[in-house]
């Protein structure tokens, strides 16, 4: 019995092993998907070589192949885990049955991210001992900006980026941790690098075309880059090519603009009665007055009379802008390619302004051999501006629009027939209105650059490589300008046109080899070196030409000039080819880590210019750096929620040659008009050589420039780089400042480039950015950066201790600026503004009023009568107050360093959609309002002419004279006598006094010169909107049956407001100027854009 159980049990336990043997295939393949998909950044671009791996099964993985696609099998209700260097990690949920489109969102401070800091030379930022700030093409993309600069506003720390003025194109001014070179004008830009290649600026390159922009900011990395590195370098790099099916990408957005504010003037009714007071002003009589406005006791009738907006006629329109971008990439592992074409067409809010620019883009690589490879770069860039920005609005520029009078007056009501204008008549206001002074201003510019670059790269043997550079850029430019009739150019001509061209060529060379040898001993990521070895030539050469012509018939069209300038008059034909700028360079570099840990670094450049004399022509630049990544050390592996703990430390040197190349010789030029004079010779009876130094006296002993920089930084994650914080202090000390001094006129000169002193830049840097929000289908980020910087004029020349400079953007009459040892850089120098003089200051004697004793003496400015801008006495010849405002008054009014600056931004992504906002903000600056100076004067004003001015300066608020006080029914008290012979009654200068008593600025017409005074210096500070942005990616099960795999559609806002107590269009001031920046005058406005834009792939 026993026994046959025993058999029963065998006999079912082996039915059942193979019942389960034959139903596990079946259960197995029940159990598992197959899983396809693509893999791709957040343009769209697809990601080769992307981990996808099986949730806690990492041997289940594959990656994704030149397509970005994948396919995978994996049990099912697993999740597929994605990752790529530079992304944050992602986990996907599997739907059976439906291909994935899996897109990567950028890791905001990824301790892999690769960064390009320079000769081809790239790293991990976890191994950078240097201060570098990025910005990804995947950011550019989140945002539509019209150029690369623009891109970088708020983004890194230290990094002051600003705009010239708000016209169609503007330059976009970059200053790092101060600028190296406060004292050399607008040579204190960065040095700005593309693919290599040394450019003027990178306003004209489409940021569609880049795939990084990198920062360098200290000497431990710019000193690779040795004589130009002296301010910062940014360096720029445009995407690849890349191999695969072919590609096709579209992009394209409108934007419609708006001007974001306007200045409050005198309507037409204030404006008639501040024209009587000028008709005081000025002793006229009154039917002058009367002809033009009417009876003064009838100015009641322009109450209600039109008043012209001239703000808005010229700058009032909603241009739309458009930009179209075509990229094609493809090609195989041995020739792959990438070319795209961008046409960007921007209409500015004055009328006849704007910007064309169309720029192609080219990488062709090809793989010659298994260890050679070579990449050819052509690029391209036509420019086209129309219009002269803020100077060519009208004959005054923009000021001329906002001092333009409201109203013509009694004219307005007379009809003329413009068959029977006299063209010499003056007063002719009809013909000179500012729509008209912009037909009469016309300019029109072209450029042309072309670039050419090839690159050849020998993989030597494995870790060895050599490579070979050689670039070369022919850039054409032409201006073309045509001063119409009633033009100030051509009432010196005789009220004819006057046309001028002019053009010119620059050919630049640039030869760079370089040797790059990586290698590490032991095993693996132990001892890690890398070294380079390099040599570089360069050479830049200009030849401008110039040629004008006057005395055009009055009708002649400007295009009609330039097609035939024989219709004038030739008047001045000039030719310049510029003296050879060469340098050449040798450098090399050595980097070494021990296991990622400690990380050391040492770079040394020599650069040979012609800039200089011999003995002074070649500049030496070292640098050492170090850094020490505490997070790897054993006693911090338990600490597992700090993802990185490095402190770095820097010390390098970097130059600057940014000057003329011929300050250290003696210049001759050839004159072909006028006969021989002193210093000049006789050629052939009709040219002449004469001295070309013109008033600058060569100077042999002029030499480098040299900026020493110390930076200490911190680099620190945590929780997974969830948060990242990189605080940074660095002290940057520039010697042998290049300034352009005055020298005694005995010497037949006037100026003489020198060595004059030495600047230091100290300051303080935050970066904090990271994820605030992560989970599978959502991601909202955040970074926010700060800057703070402080100059400091260490000495001067000899026994200098104060300089002085006049700002060239609005001619004060005197110098508004001063640099001083021990004090910062950018200061104001000025009269302090004390009020108006009171009637308590006068005894009246006689019917005039005296000065009382103890009244300070203002007659050297604007005079000493009640009513007049009075000014603080502070200082006399013997060091003490006078009583006399005279030049020892002035001293430091404003300081134009923010104390404060940087950005912050949003950005996020829910399933399809993203979102992204950007905001900037300068804190504690102050700027010079020299437009509303201009605003409230009677500077260029006459009786025949008469100017506008700010609404501030009303009736109610500004002083009047004898002659315009008005009864309490409107009409003027006495106004039927001679004007200023009511003076004369003891009663109307108690009826002055009265109506005067309260009032709180001056009578304009008693300001006629610009005497910088603290008035008008204002506090800057301001936080902006920059841009914010909403986008939506369609499904691509919806878009494929189109063709198209990724289509994606956003709206953009810019500059939708901007918090400020600045009282002029815009706080965020031109840079550009080293010793006398933030002077707000004449400037094009910035204005308010709202934009539709389409991303599409193929």
């Amino acid at each position: 019995m026993k026994q046959k159980n025993t058999v029963k049990n065998t006999s079912f336990r082996l039915v059942l092993l193979l019942a389960l043997l034959l139903l596990a295939p079946v259960g197995m393949f029940a159990q598992s998907v197959t899983v396809k998909g693509t893999v791709v950044d957040p343009t769209g671009e697809t990601v080769i070589g992307a981990s996808v791996v099986e949730k806690d099964n990492p041997s289940n993985g594959v990656i994704t192949d030149f397509d970005g696609k994948f396919t995978i099998t994996l049990p099912q209700g697993k999740k597929l885990v994605v990752s790529y260097v530079g992304y944050v990690t992602q986990e996907v949920d599997v739907v059976p049955g439906q291909e994935l489109t899996i897109t990567m969102s950028e890791d905001s401070q990824s301790l892999n991210e690769v960064v390009v800091i320079g000769y081809g030379v790239s790293q991990v930022r976890k191994d950078l001992t240097g201060s570098v700030g990025s910005v990804s093409g995947a950011k550019l993309a989140q945002v539509p900006v019209a150029s690369a600069g623009e891109a970088l506003q708020g983004k890194i720390a230290g990094v002051q980026v600003t705009t010239v003025d708000g016209a169609p194109g503007a330059d976009i001014n970059i200053r790092i941790r101060g600028g190296g070179t406060s004292l050399s004008g607008d040579n204190s830009h960065p040095l700005y690098v593309v693919d290599g290649f040394i450019t003027d600026n990178i306003n004209d390159i489409p940021p569609t075309d880049i795939q990084s922009i990198d920062v360098l900011k200290d000497a431990s990395l710019t000193a690779i880059y040795g004589a130009k590195g002296g301010n910062g370098v940014v360096i720029v790099t445009t995407k690849s090519a890349q191999a695969g099916k072919v590609k096709v990408e579209f992009n394209t957005y409108w934007q419609a603009r708006r001007l974001a504010g306007k200045l409050d003037l005198l309507d037409t009714y204030e404006f008639v009665r501040y024209q009587l007071d000028g008709t005081v002003a000025s002793n006229s009589e009154i039917h002058q007055f009367r002809n033009d406005f009417g009876n003064p006791n009838d100015l009641d009738i322009y109450q209600h009379a039109v008043t012209h907006d001239w703000q808005d006629e010229i700058m009032g329109s909603t241009p739309i802008t458009q930009m179209y971008n075509v990229t094609v990439k493809g090609g195989s592992e041995n020739i792959k390619f990438s070319t795209s074409l961008t046409h960007h067409d921007e209409r500015g809010v004055v009328e006849s302004s704007g910007v064309r620019r169309t720029n192609m883009n080219t990488k062709i690589d090809i793989k010659l051999s298994d260890r050679v490879s070579l990449l050819l770069n052509p690029r391209f860039t036509y420019r086209r501006d129309m219009g002269a920005g803020g100077e060519g609005i009208g004959t005054e520029g923009l000021i001329g629009v906002l001092r333009y009078r409201p109203t013509n007056g009694l004219r307005e009501y007379i009809f003329r027939d413009e068959n029977t204008i006299n063209y010499d008549d003056e007063r002719n206001w009809l013909l000179a209105s500012p729509r008209d002074d912009i037909d009469q201003n016309y300019r029109l510019r072209h450029s042309y650059t072309f670039t050419n670059q090839a690159s050849l790269t020998w993989r030597i043997i494995d870790g060895l490589t050599f490579r070979s550079d050689i670039a070369q850029s022919w850039r054409f430019r032409d201006d073309n300008r045509f001063y119409g009739y009633l033009t100030d150019t051509a009432a010196d001509n005789n009220d004819m046109p006057v046309a001028e061209i002019t053009d010119d060529r620059q050919d630049k060379y640039v030869w760079t080899n370089t040797l790059n040898y990586q290698f590490s001993l032991r095993d693996e990521d132990v001892h890690n070196f890398s070294f380079l070895l390099g040599h570089e030539m360069q050479h830049t050469q200009t030849t401008t030409n110039f040629e004008s012509a006057r005395y055009f018939p009055q009708l002649t069209e400007p295009r009609a000039a330039f097609a035939n300038m024989g219709l004038g008059t030739a008047y001045q034909t000039t030719s310049a080819v510029s003296t050879p700028d060469r340098m050449l360079s040798f450098f090399g570099q050595a980097n070494y880590n021990y296991e990622h840990k400690y990380l050391v670094s040492v770079t040394f450049r020599a650069d040979g210019s012609t800039k200089f004399a011999p003995g002074s022509q070649w500049g030496y630049f070292p640098s050492i750096s170090g850094a020490w990544v505490l997070s790897e050390e054993p006693f911090m592996e338990d600490i597992d929620w700090i993802s990185q703990f490095k402190i770095r430390a820097a010390f390098g040197m970097a130059g600057n040659n940014e000057i003329d190349s011929d300050l250290w010789r003696y210049q001759y030029g050839i004159s072909s008009t006028g006969g021989p004079s002193w210093g000049e010779t006789t050629i052939n009876g009709s040219g002449y050589y004469s001295n070309g130094s013109g008033s600058t006296f060569p100077n042999k002993d002029i030499k480098w420039e040299t900026t020493i920089t110390r930076n200490l930084a911190l680099d620190l994650s945590f929780f997974d780089g969830r948060l990242n914080i990189t605080p940074e202090i660095y002290w940057n000390t520039t010697r042998d400042l290049l300034y352009e001094s005055m020298i005694p006129s005995t010497t037949g000169y006037t100026r003489q480039m020198q060595n004059v002193g030495q600047v230091t830049n100290k300051g303080f840097e935050l970066t904090v950015g990271g994820d605030i929000f992560r989970a599978r289908d959502a991601v909202l980020s955040a970074n926010f950066t700060m800057g703070i910087n402080k100059t400091h004029v260490d000495h001067l020349n000899g026994d200098d201790t104060e300089l002085w400079t006049t700002s060239s953007r609005w001619s004060s009459s005197d110098n508004d600026f001063c640099l001083r040892e021990g004090e910062e850089v950018g200061l104001i120098y000025g009269y302090v503004y004390d009020g108006l003089y009171s009637f308590d200051e006068f005894d009246r004697i006689n019917f005039n009023y005296v000065a009382k004793e103890g009244t300070v003496n203002g007659d050297a400015i604007y005079g000493t009568q009640p009513g007049r801008p009075k000014f603080k006495d502070l200082s006399g010849p013997d060091g003490t107050p006078d009583g006399i405002i005279n030049e020892y008054d002035r001293t430091i009014i404003g300081n134009t360093n923010p104390r404060l600056q940087g950005g912050f931004s949003l950005s996020g992504q829910w399933k399809n959609f993203d979102f992204n906002a950007n905001f900037t903000y300068m804190l504690n600056f102050d700027l010079i309002n020299a437009t509303a100076y201009e605003l409230s004067s009677a500077h260029g004003s006459s009786q025949s002419d008469p100017k506008n001015v700010l609404a501030d300066f009303n009736y109610e608020n500004r002083w009047v004279y004898y002659g315009n006080i008005y009864n309490a029914d409107g009409t003027l008290y006495n106004a039927n006598e001679m004007l200023y012979s009511n003076s004369q009654h003891i009663d109307y200068m108690d009826v002055y006094e009265s109506i005067n008593a309260n009032k709180t600025l001056w009578n304009p017409n008693d300001v006629t010169e610009r005497y910088t005074h603290s008035y008008f210096i204002e506090d800057g500070s301001f936080l902006r909107l920059q841009d914010i942005t909403v986008g939506y990616t369609l499904p691509e099960s919806l878009t494929s049956r189109w063709g198209i795999s990724r289509l994606r559609v956003y709206v953009t806002g810019s500059n939708l407001f901007c918090l400020t107590g600045y009282s002029g269009y815009d706080p965020e001031i031109d840079i550009q100027s080293g010793l006398t920046p933030s002077v707000d005058y004449n400037r094009y406005p910035r204005s308010r854009g709202y934009l539709f834009g389409l991303n599409i792939s193929f």
